[in-house]
């Protein structure tokens, strides 16, 4: 009896350590999927979000046909000068159209990004999801990735279909344009891109604070609140105006946008600045998953 007990742990050790080996990242990255297409609350968020990409995509469209409109009647009574200059300016904004829906569809995909980690510590499923993947690194990633994945798809079919909705309108108005324009196919990958990147953010968040609750309304605050602080602050220093371009939404939006003000970021300065923030951010989840306890 005394060698057996031994053995038996030995041989149980040994089991897991097989189990283990046998894990591999893509396995931990299925376990991600297989757990988030089973709730009914991601398929929810995530077609409110796809519908609120459309909608305020086809919002914009009715937007700016009504504004041409407009416009060209009062420049036509003033002898139509300048009548081709609106329309090009008006043309730059239809190539917007598509990635328009990302300013409400990012706080869906933040708040579903906060519930993907801050619910399982709120049930303590995280112990469960620890002990199925004992690398709490590769579990975090594995988050990460699925996450990340489904938002990006999210923005760019949410994009597409935006795309598609609003050519019919804007073609009486000669506001058409190809799938290839200039900036066109851009602007939808960097509207999925943006959203995958605001989840990762999203999900670092609830990783950080461990609670639902508190990591949904840090992110809407980073979203939301921070901005209008700043935008406030700004009329006391210009400083503050300066520093409202490095903020996630208005960095954002100058990376989806087909031309940006001179006084804004670059699309690609703006998407690395959205890049730092959730990069900084999910080191920051990393660090603290692995050295606390579950």
């Amino acid at each position: 009896m005394t060698t057996t007990a031994p053995a038996s742990r030995r041989g149980a050790a040994a089991a897991r350590q097989d189990g283990g080996k046998g894990l591999t990242f893509l396995r931990a990255v299925h376990a991600e999927w297989l757990k988030l297409t089973s709730l009914r609350s991601s398929y929810i968020i995530l077609t409110i979000s796809l519908v609120c990409m459309v909608g305020v995509g086809l919002l914009s469209t009715f937007a700016l046909t009504a504004m041409v409109s407009g416009f060209i009647a009062i420049d036509a009574e003033q002898g139509g000068a300048g009548q081709q200059s609106l329309v090009d300016e008006f043309g730059i904004m239809a190539r917007e159209v598509p990635a328009a829906g990302t300013v409400i569809a990012q706080f869906l995909v933040a708040s579903l990004a906060v519930m993907q980690i801050g619910s399982e510590y709120g049930t303590r499923m995280i112990t469960t999801t620890l002990i199925a993947v004992p690398r709490r690194i590769t579990a975090v990633l594995a988050k990460t990735l699925v996450i990340a994945g489904s938002a990006f798809a999210v923005g760019v079919v949410g994009a597409l279909i935006s795309y598609a909705v609003a050519q019919p309108l804007l073609e009486p108005h000669g506001l058409n344009y190809p799938l290839i324009a200039d900036g066109v196919i851009r602007g939808i990958i960097s509207a999925g891109a943006y959203l995958a990147l605001i989840a990762v953010l999203g999900l670092s968040i609830g990783a950080l604070l461990r609670n639902s609750a508190g990591g949904i309304v840090t992110i809407l605050g980073i979203l939301t609140i921070l901005p209008i602080l700043v935008a406030i602050l700004s009329g006391l220093n210009d400083s503050f105006k300066d520093l409202g371009l490095f903020l996630p939404t208005s960095a954002g939006m100058d990376m989806v946008a087909i031309r940006t003000a001179q006084d804004h970021l670059t699309q690609v300065q703006g998407g690395l600045v959205v890049l730092a923030w959730a990069a900084v951010a999910l080191a920051g989840a990393l660090v603290t998953v692995k050295r606390r306890d579950a």
